[in-house]
């Protein structure tokens, strides 16, 4: 029988006394069982197991992110239980997790497939992935950088910013928001450029297809600041620190994460409930 890998995060109670619930249900179904808190699979560049048939997570969308990172590249479906304080990704609440498993063994589910991007800095083969978005941002006591992107090699702009970050359609709801991009439907094929604190008006979000390759290079206008440095991060946690004058090229990654799903509508629920869209805050 094929194994079930539980990523929880250990700092929630309830995560762990999930885990070792649906570990111990999974087990009386004949399943194999690989329990992780988040730390230790955030350490992990690939699945343990060559098995692994399904990759659970129980915590905020920051535990899905690490599953993501982990259940794409192998192929493996990703169930998200949403334990955090917003969830916009997870799909199943825990007072359904046995309904949920009970589903993907009778095969009542949908799969989302959902574009990831990776990062790569030039010269360099290893690449970071991300559900989310990929930052790079200037250190606190950095001066204001200068950013200069290109699209599929050709120059688009150059603009002095605090950063830069390209996330995808499942990641518009979250940096990417609050950094003022659009909100774009998780089943969208796009990559979405967007500046951070941009110092001119002429900085504004791109919505851009999958097929493109975004190069950005980082410069230090400041002659007196050669040692600047900039923070590329993949969803806010694997982290590199960069050098001024290097490139960093963002595609989408040749694989998807296939998130399973059992509300066609959830999205919209969520974008009500959780975003507030349609609200009249002034009552």
């Amino acid at each position: 029988m094929a194994d079930v890998l539980i990523i929880y995060n250990a700092g929630k109670p309830d995560a762990a006394r999930h885990a070792q619930e649906t570990a111990q249900w999974l087990r009386a179904a004949g399943y194999g069982v690989v329990l992780a808190d988040q730390p230790t699979a955030a350490r992990w560049s690939q699945l343990p197991e060559p098995k692994i048939a399904l990759v659970m997570t129980l915590g905020g969308d920051g535990t899905l992110l690490t599953g993501a990172a982990l259940a794409a590249p192998a192929g493996v479906p990703l169930l998200g239980v949403h334990l955090g304080r917003f969830g916009f990704i997870a799909q199943v609440e825990p007072n359904e997790i046995i309904d949920a498993l009970q589903r993907w063994q009778s095969g009542n589910y949908q799969v989302q497939e959902r574009l990831m991007a990776q990062a790569r800095l030039e010269g360099e083969t290893r690449a970071s992935l991300a559900l989310n978005e990929i930052t790079l941002l200037r250190m606190p006591t950095a001066p204001m950088l200068d950013f200069t992107i290109c699209i599929n090699d050709l120059l688009l702009t150059t603009y002095p910013a605090d950063g830069s970050l390209v996330a995808t359609p499942t990641g518009s709801t979250a940096y990417a928001l609050s950094a003022g991009a659009p909100v774009v439907h998780p089943q969208t094929e796009a990559l979405i450029l967007t500046p951070i604190s941009p110092h001119t008006l002429g900085a504004r979000p791109l919505v851009l297809p999958p097929t493109a390759r975004i190069s950005i290079t980082i410069r230090c206008a400041a002659t007196n600041e050669p040692d600047a440095q900039v923070i590329m991060t993949a969803d806010g946690r694997r982290h590199q620190t960069l050098r001024m004058g290097q490139t960093v090229h963002i595609t989408a990654a040749p694989f998807r994460v296939k998130l399973l799903s059992f509300n066609e509508g959830e999205f919209f629920e969520k974008l009500r409930d959780r975003l507030l869209w349609g609200a009249r805050v002034n009552e």
